[in-house]
């Protein structure tokens, strides 16, 4: 866990507020999108309206359940949210390089370490 402010957590005297999704809310929080389309400029991809839901979505689930055992989880995860544009194949359009192993390095949130697997199918 990273650290927190614990001033802003007595401040908020909230008895609702969840450690845990403020502490990966916290590890994210230097991301930029600015950083983002540079990064996904240097891998030959335009960052448009479709590519920020899949980024937006990869970092609320990361703020919400925390770091996957693995890249299927986020995988399935992915295939179910965008299953009306298609599924893993719409994925793979926006990111070549892999919807999980693209998607999570460019949205700033862990990677897993099987993301990167030659059996997997990402291109890394």
């Amino acid at each position: 866990m990273s650290d927190l402010d614990i001033n802003k957590l007595i401040a908020a005297q909230d008895p609702d507020v969840e450690v845990e999704k403020l502490s990966r809310s916290n590890d994210i929080a230097g991301w930029s999108k600015e950083q983002a389309e540079k990064d996904a400029k240097a891998d030959g991809i335009t960052l448009g309206d479709d590519h920020w839901k899949v980024i937006d979505l990869l970092r609320a689930h990361y703020v919400e359940h925390g770091e996957e055992k693995g890249a299927r989880e986020i995988a399935e995860m992915l295939d179910n949210a965008f299953k009306a544009q298609g599924g893993s194949r719409y994925l793979y359009q926006l990111f070549p390089g892999g919807p999980v192993a693209q998607g999570t390095r460019l949205a700033g949130v862990p990677v897993p370490h099987d993301a990167q697997s030659a059996s997997f199918g990402s291109s890394f």
